[in-house]
């Protein structure tokens, strides 16, 4: 009789501990499921704000300028901007902008850690006077996402390309049509297969650019 109840008891103990692991799965696997959702809504939410930030805004573009809507977009997606006339300072503070009644020119864009898309290098459209160009761990940048440097293509003069890790040996195709670049800086590309021969190209068609690569790491 002792043993029956001991066994009894040993069943139970059993069972009790299979309930609370089957609760605990399940309470882990909905809390698993709920977690996936909340950062699938994140990501949603933040491929809607990137695009918004880096949508051109044609009605802004026509009371403003190419300019300072370059200039806004840079500002508003993290990165900094330099002024004709502004020798060696950066603008980062979207608020540090002269007012709008105050007209200047784009020189250097510095979009190192900035959130910049391929779409949004279509505000460089109308800007005449930038000589110097950074995208620097720009993990938001597409493939091809160098396309839009060709409407620089009369005025720039340095360019660097790095940690821009969606990027790959064809996307700078474009480059070589840029035939006032006289620098150019290329590393910790990490999708660049063949960076040598993607200098080589360059080289041939910008022979007076000075070109410096490194593999990445």
């Amino acid at each position: 009789m002792f043993i029956l109840r001991t066994i009894s008891k040993t069943n139970l103990i059993h069972q009790c501990q299979r309930t609370f692991n089957s609760v605990s799965a399940n309470n882990s696997i909905n809390l698993l499921t709920k977690l996936k959702s909340v950062n699938l809504q994140k990501r949603e939410l933040w491929g809607y704000v990137a695009i918004a930030f880096n949508k051109v805004d044609s009605e802004r573009l026509s009371k403003v300028g190419p300019d300072r809507l370059c200039a806004e977009w840079i500002l508003k997606n993290g990165g900094a901007v330099g002024l004709v006339g502004m020798q060696n300072r950066v603008l980062k503070d979207y608020n540090s902008l002269p007012p709008e009644s105050v007209k200047f020119y784009l020189q250097v864009i510095d979009a190192t850690n900035a959130s910049i898309m391929k779409m949004g290098l279509d505000h460089f459209a109308g800007c005449r006077h930038i000589d110097t160009v950074i995208f620097d761990n720009c993990k938001h940048l597409e493939d091809g996402g160098l396309e839009g440097l060709i409407h620089l293509k009369s005025t720039l003069k340095r360019l660097q390309v790095s940690g821009c890790y969606n990027l790959r040996d064809s996307c700078f195709d474009v480059v070589a049509q840029l035939t006032a670049l006289e620098q150019l800086r290329l590393f910790d590309l990490l999708y660049v297969k063949d960076i040598q021969g993607v200098a080589t190209k360059l080289r041939q068609a910008l022979p007076n650019c000075k070109i410096e690569v490194r593999a990445a790491k």
